[in-house]
């Protein structure tokens, strides 16, 4: 009897899965905390516009040929022979070489219409959304590295599964050359079985590069956890599965979740942004204390005689005042600019929301899926295994024959397959769950 060999249940495995984000490494982490380092820094830079700015300007100058020199009456220089004086008399003993000159300015502001501490409000909100977003990132590492590494263990199943199934398919190409050669079998029909083992050989040569690109990943993710240590938790799965999807919709959505509060934080800072803008307005005055204090003379002082008999001494206080009255609109267009930005990062909030709602219904909706297909095909096996049991025996028995028992075997094993990349599907969709719902 003839019969169309057929392998069918070689499954041409599609191994690139969608995993949680991009593939960073630890210095990306670094990066972010960086990041969270200069917002902080930027934080203390707006409190510190609070504290008064003392400036301090000291100088030195030495003139090996000062400007004036000294300036002399000489004798017999009066025509009054009684006031004649007998020789020179010395007026002014000309400028010294050296002088020295010392200065402290204090600056204070007294009042900016709020723009300090919406500056400070806005930066403390900037910190805040960097520390979210390393946050969020943490999470979603710990998640890519959980779904890789489970990832990688089903790959190296299945790899084992298609050498088995590639051993087979070779008995199975012998078979057909022998069943040709005695005229039980049309040459096409062998060409079928061997282009079905060429299949086998391509998904294995896939399955490899998977493997290796995925400890690769895992590699660039981690380099001192067990990857091992993280294998597929079928119970979990359906403890998560119990609880309806408006449940982890609510969850996915709370305030509490870094995501949202990273956004947040970037809406109440275009607020401050909004609120500082405004304080700059037309005709709205800072007002800030300016206390000055100098000191220039050719006697440095304390260690020089007569340093402090000169009047080289000067103390002002005063209050400034500065605002801006025209500059052809573009204040005003910084506040409608700042109004716009606070809008659009409402809009960016409820987007992040909806987007999160529907991520978690697809998830969900591919989890439930693919455990309902783990499902089916751990009976299918159920029944594959009894067919592999009853074409053994008929074989043993020499009522059967011995392809129709490679056959059995090998839609055995492409069940097993199948039941891995549905477990790849299911863990990469749970983990997904995990990290929205921030379990």
């Amino acid at each position: 009897m003839k019969r169309r060999s057929i392998f069918l249940c070689t499954v041409l495995i599609s191994l690139s899965f969608p995993l949680l984000g991009a593939i960073p490494g630890n210095l990306e982490l670094a990066a972010l905390q960086e990041e969270v380092n200069q917002a902080i820094l930027d934080v203390r830079d707006a409190k510190a516009s609070r504290w008064p700015t003392v400036e301090l300007e000291l100088s030195g100058t030495y003139m090996s040929n000062p400007l004036i020199g000294p300036i002399t009456l000489p004798a017999g220089s009066l025509s009054l022979a009684p006031l004649t004086p007998p020789s020179d008399v010395t007026l002014y003993d000309g400028m010294e070489s050296s002088m020295y000159d010392f200065s402290v300015n204090i600056t204070q502001p007294l009042f900016t219409w709020g723009k300090i501490n919406a500056s400070v409000d806005a930066q403390e909100a900037v910190a805040e959304a960097k520390f979210q977003e390393l946050r969020n990132r943490e999470k979603e590492l710990l998640a890519e590295i959980s779904t890789r590494a489970v990832t990688l263990t089903a790959l190296e199943a299945i790899s084992q599964l298609l050498k088995q199934q590639h051993s087979l398919g070779r008995e199975l190409v012998s078979l057909a050359s022998e069943a040709v050669a005695s005229g039980m079998m049309l040459e096409l029909e062998q060409l079928e079985t061997e282009v079905a083992l060429q299949d086998i050989e391509l998904a294995i040569f896939e399955s490899d590069y998977a493997i290796t690109e995925q400890t690769l990943n895992l590699q660039a993710l981690t380099s001192d956890q067990d990857i091992y240590s993280y294998s597929f938790d079928e119970q979990a799965i359906k403890e998560l599965l119990q609880l309806p999807v408006e449940t982890l919709i609510e969850a996915s959505l709370s305030p509490r979740q870094s995501s949202l509060r990273a956004l947040t934080a970037l809406k109440k800072a275009t607020e401050a942004a909004r609120r500082l803008a405004k304080g700059s307005f037309y005709g709205k005055p800072d007002l800030a204390l300016v206390m000055s204090a100098g000191y220039s003379s050719p006697n440095f002082p304390l260690s020089e005689s007569d340093w402090n008999d000169q009047d080289a001494y000067s103390i002002s206080v005063s209050v400034g005042l500065k605002t801006t009255l025209f500059d052809g609109g573009k204040i005003a267009n910084s506040i409608k600019r700042a109004e716009s930005q606070e809008e659009s990062a409402s809009l960016d909030l409820q987007q992040a929301r909806d987007r999160i709602t529907q991520e978690v219904q697809q998830q969900y909706l591919l989890l439930k899926t693919s455990m309902q297909k783990i499902d089916l095909e751990q009976r299918k096996q159920t029944a594959l295994e009894q067919r592999v049991r009853t074409n053994e025996e008929l074989y043993q028995s020499g009522y059967g024959k011995r392809e129709e028992l490679l056959h059995a075997e090998m839609n055995l094993l492409s069940s097993h397959i199948a039941e891995h990349q549905r477990s790849i599907e299911a863990w990469s969709a749970f983990q997904a769950l995990q990290y929205l719902t921030g379990n």
